[in-house]
Parts: C-alpha cells; sequence; structure tokens
C-alpha cells in the first residue's frame, strides 16, 4: 500500500483528531469543526494558545503538545498560519490533514506559491491533504464528520463514496443522498487538492472494503489522464459515475477562480469517461438514482433489453419513452405470453399485448393478473430488466393495490433486476414501498428518474 493510501486510511478512519484553531465563538470555523464531531467516538484535542479549555475540553497551545498520536489534523486557521502549522504536523507524526481555508492556488501568483510550499511540507512529512479551500470529509459508517459543517439531516451509512470539489456542492450531495435513502461510505470535498487530486483518492476507494460505488463531481483536474486511468482500473471491479462541470465558458472560466481548476475540453472528458467505463450523468439528483440502483445490485445486467409492466399506459409511456432516448431496447414479449396475458384479461374485444404491457383497469383492480402477469414477464430470457408502472392505493378497499408479495416471492425465484414506479407524491411514500425496497426492489415516484437511472446502469447498444 503507497503511503498516500496509508495516511487516507488514517485519515477516513482517524482515532483521535486534533482540531487546530478550535474556538469557543459558535460563529467560528473552529467552533463549527469541533461541533460536527459531536458524534465521534475518538479522541478529540482542541488547539488553541489563547484558551484553557472549550466545553469542559482541554485545549493545547499547539498541536506539539498533544501527548498522544494525532491521525487527522483539522486546521480551521487562516491561509497565513498554514504552513507553520503543516510543519508541525509533520514534525508530530499526523497522518492526514484537512485545511479549510481559502487564499491559495484559486488566487494564482502568491497564493500558489504558498500552496506549493504547503504540498513541499506534506509530501515530505508524508500527509494526506484534503483541500485547501475545501469543506472536509467524513465516514459515515463511524459517524465522522471532519468538516465545519454539523449535518442538518442523520447521513445513513452505506456503501457508497462521494468525491467533489466544491464545499457547496457537498452539501447538495449529501442532501440528495439523504432525500434517496441512499447510504454512504466515505465523502470527501477535496478543494483545490493539494496533493490529494482524483486519481489519489479513487486509487484509494478501489481498495477500500466500504465502499461499492464510487460517486465524483468534477470541476476539473490537471491530472485528467490520470484520473481516467484510475477509473479504467476502477470500474472493472466498483462501478464510477461522475458530473462534470466546467463545460460552458461561464461555468469554465468559475471553476478556475472558485477551486484553481483546469476545467478541460467538455467533449475530450466525456469521450474519455465512457472509454474508462465510467457512468457520466447530467446532474446530481441522476446520479444519485444511478448509485442507488447500483449499491442494490452487485451485477450490472448484461445487455439493455427492458421490459415495462403497468395498469396505467401514459404514466408507462414517459418511463418508455426516457429509455428509448437513452438507447435502450424494448423488445416485445413473446407470443406465447402476450397469448396468456390476453386471456387472463378477458377483454371483449382483442387488445394486443406490446411493450409496456398494459394491463388496463384489470391490472390495477385485481392484484392476481398483474402478480401473474409480472411472474410471466420475469421470466422471458429477452429482458433483462423489468420496470413496474403502478398507481397504488392509499385507502383499503378502492381497488387491489400493488401485489408487492407476489412481485418479491417472483423476484426471489428468478433475481433479475426490478425497478418499481408508485405514482405517488414525494412527501407521502405509498404502502408497500417499503417491502418492495428490503427485497431489492428500489422505488421511485418518478418514471422519468426511474428510467433515466435504469438506462444509466444497462449497456449501450
Amino acid at each position: 500500500m503507497s503511503w498516500k493510501n496509508e495516511s487516507l486510511d488514517k485519515l477516513f478512519n482517524p482515532e483521535s483528531i486534533a482540531v487546530v484553531g478550535a474556538s469557543d465563538k459558535p460563529d467560528k470555523l473552529g467552533a463549527l469543526a469541533l461541533m460536527a464531531l459531536q458524534d465521534f467516538k475518538g479522541d478529540v484535542f482542541p488547539v488553541n494558545p489563547r484558551l484553557k479549555s472549550i466545553n469542559g475540553m482541554r485545549c493545547y497551545s499547539s498541536i506539539g503538545e498533544i501527548d498522544a498520536h494525532v491521525d487527522l489534523a483539522m486546521i480551521a486557521l487562516g491561509p497565513n498560519y498554514i504552513l507553520n502549522t503543516m510543519n508541525e504536523c509533520a514534525e508530530k507524526g499526523v497522518n492526514g490533514a484537512i485545511i479549510f481555508s481559502a487564499g491559495f492556488k484559486e488566487l494564482g501568483g502568491i497564493g500558489e506559491e504558498h500552496q506549493l510550499k504547503v504540498r513541499e511540507v506534506a509530501e515530505a512529512g508524508k500527509i494526506a491533504v484534503i483541500g485547501p479551500n475545501c469543506l472536509g470529509a467524513g465516514n459515515c459508517n463511524i459517524d465522522l464528520n471532519a468538516t465545519f459543517f454539523p449535518h442538518p439531516t442523520p447521513l445513513k451509512g452505506g456503501t457508497v463514496a462521494i468525491v467533489r470539489q466544491s464545499g457547496g456542492v457537498t452539501g447538495l450531495m449529501v442532501y440528495s443522498a439523504a432525500d434517496a435513502d441512499l447510504g454512504i461510505s466515505k465523502f470527501a470535498s477535496v478543494g483545490n487538492r493539494v496533493n490529494i487530486d482524483f486519481h489519489d483518492i479513487i486509487q484509494y476507494l478501489k481498495q477500500d472494503s466500504e465502499t461499492e460505488v464510487i460517486c465524483l463531481f468534477v470541476e476539473g483536474t490537471e491530472y485528467a489522464r490520470e484520473m481516467v486511468n484510475e477509473i479504467k482500473k476502477t470500474t472493472a471491479e466498483k462501478p464510477v459515475i461522475v458530473f462534470k462541470v466546467g463545460k460552458t465558458p461561464a461555468s469554465r472560466d468559475a471553476a478556475l477562480s472558485h477551486t484553481g481548476s483546469l476545467a478541460g475540453n467538455a467533449e475530450l472528458y466525456s469521450a474519455a469517461l465512457k472509454q474508462s467505463g465510467a457512468i457520466e450523468v447530467s446532474g446530481v439528483g441522476e446520479m444519485m438514482d444511478t448509485a442507488r440502483l447500483l449499491s442494490v445490485w452487485k451485477h450490472r445486467p448484461p445487455n439493455n433489453r427492458v421490459a415495462i409492466v403497468t395498469h396505467t399506459l401514459g404514466i408507462a409511456l414517459i418511463a418508455a419513452q426516457t429509455l428509448e432516448l437513452n438507447g435502450v431496447r424494448l423488445p416485445q414479449p413473446s407470443e406465447n405470453t402476450a397469448r396468456s396475458i390476453e386471456n387472463m384479461l378477458n377483454m371483449p374485444v382483442k387488445i394486443p399485448i406490446k411493450n409496456p404491457i398494459d394491463l388496463l383497469a384489470q391490472g390495477w383492480a385485481n392484484p392476481e393478473i398483474f402478480a401473474d402477469a409480472f411472474r410471466l414477464i420475469l421470466a422471458e430470457d429477452q429482458y433483462d430488466a423489468v420496470m413496474i408502472v403502478f398507481s397504488p392505493n392509499y385507502k383499503e378497499g378502492i381497488g387491489g393495490g400493488v401485489p408487492v408479495d407476489a412481485i418479491v416471492e417472483s423476484v426471489m425465484k428468478i433475481p433479475k433486476p426490478v425497478v418499481s414506479v408508485l405514482a405517488s407524491p414525494v412527501t407521502r411514500k405509498p404502502p408497500g414501498h417499503e417491502v418492495l425496497e428490503s427485497a431489492g426492489i428500489p422505488f421511485f415516484s418518478s418514471p422519468q428518474r426511474a428510467a433515466r437511472a435504469l438506462a444509466n446502469i444497462l449497456p449501450s447498444s
């Protein structure tokens, strides 16, 4: 294991943390950083030479005064104090550091020179640095929130890693992950990237046993080739999802002044990402939806043939169009299966069964019909994945409802990826969704979001 991987492992799994620049004033970064660590189970050492204690904790005058090993230093100081502090960290043998302050590479000139000096100290001391000009990092599986941002919503531990440059996007992605009920393993806001750039952290996450899916929000990097090469090495084992900004003139210029990032040519980035096996998405919500599917389904389908089973054709057509516009095929069911479903419906006139497979009102009122049709479609060899689209009931005695138990039973017998679209308000999830999700059948209220996420994980035609 390289020293960077070892240092990053200590940074994401620390037993002890020093908060340099700790404060007793609630509006200061040092106070917020201490507050963000309130659920951390290890040792926390506040460092501030002007204070004796903070909230009952002894306050140290310097990091060198701490009479214990320090795995991670969270540095909440102005840019003029960073170089001296990093020298102290190197002398102390600190493994990893997070530098919050701005005033480095993004300013150009003297700021860039200052960052280069910090890098030299970090490299000599074998200290993995997240930042500067960043929000920080964390490990949700051990309740580590090494940021200056106490989360307003509980984060669920899981297997999806989130890496991005912008601190603001950190909050956006974390909120989106929480809304999607997505479990997070590690997260990091790498900022100006002193000595930990995207390729370094991808290399670390590739061997991280807690991480199964990697999400990247990229403004730009001077190590694009190295990043793409690491993605290519990783996608054979773990999927990598990328949202690249800086594709338009305004966003490209802003990226340089924001985190000192060279945005690069958008077309070249997209082509390189495709060749590397990454999944490129166009938004944060789409990224979280796609990550959610990949975190549930350990193996991506071998082909891109999808069936849609529904009783409400209009909603299903939205999903069908979204799938086909994104290169997914919707082949027709076999003649025998189509005939069997026609017989189930027992209509006075012949209703041809196509794809989407529309079960009409019978599929809504009679759960047995929907369950039997779904079972037949699931068993069809020409389908790699199945989507069910249903308008669920919120009151008993009105219609038959979604036959969740029968659907789950069928999927247990034929383990094929299934997505459920249950048309419902986002703020009021429908009855039965938890049964589907616990069985590995992700639930969406939006047909477009479900279809786009499904298309992303399927191989292109």
